[in-house]
């Protein structure tokens, strides 16, 4: 039996993601939130500090692009015609979001998010904690720099331990398409 790769990892342009950043940090913040109509918060499991970019943000599209090829490298063959904004996330200490899917199966939404892709936007020496973790099977952490990008499955439970010192930034970004059957 053969398995398809669980992630697909990439590297943006560290240029690209400074100047990203920048842009980022001038967008108005809001406490994360949960769910399809994003309308749950609980501290306990997730208690980061969000940014939302437009849905047609040069990054965002750079972001969108690589997840397609990821899509068809790791012969996922996903059916993808949307993307969500981008989220630029920010883990203070002790800030996390524990095991969770991206995917909402139960939702009755007419769209499944299908793929994940995350870019880490700042070099891992600058905080400690926050390790991205992907569960199958098994608990993996990828080894991840700045400007390393990461694709996954949706469904695929995944985590941010806690900072322990620090600031963690990242931007994440969603495909989706028609629902799974």
């Amino acid at each position: 039996m053969s398995h398809l790769p669980i992630w697909y990892l990439g590297q943006a342009p560290i240029e690209d993601c400074d100047k990203a950043f920048a842009e980022y940090m001038l967008l108005p913040t809001r406490n994360a939130t949960m769910g399809i109509k994003s309308d749950n918060v609980d501290h306990s499991q997730r208690n980061t500090t969000i940014r939302f970019s437009d849905k047609e943000n040069w990054f965002g599209h750079m972001m969108y692009k690589y997840a397609l090829l990821a899509n068809v490298d790791c012969s996922w063959g996903w059916e993808v015609n949307d993307h969500e904004a981008v989220q630029f996330a920010e883990y203070g200490i002790n800030q996390k979001y524990n095991w969770h899917v991206d995917n909402f199966p139960l939702s009755g939404a007419p769209t499944d998010r299908k793929i994940t892709v995350i870019c880490l936007m700042n070099d891992p020496s600058e905080f400690e904690g926050g390790e991205l973790q992907i569960r199958l099977y098994g608990e993996f952490t990828p080894e991840l720099k700045k400007g390393s990008l990461i694709a996954f499955p949706s469904v695929l439970e995944h985590r941010v331990t806690p900072v322990t010192k620090g600031v963690r930034y990242s931007s994440t970004m969603w495909l989706s398409g028609p629902r799974f059957r």
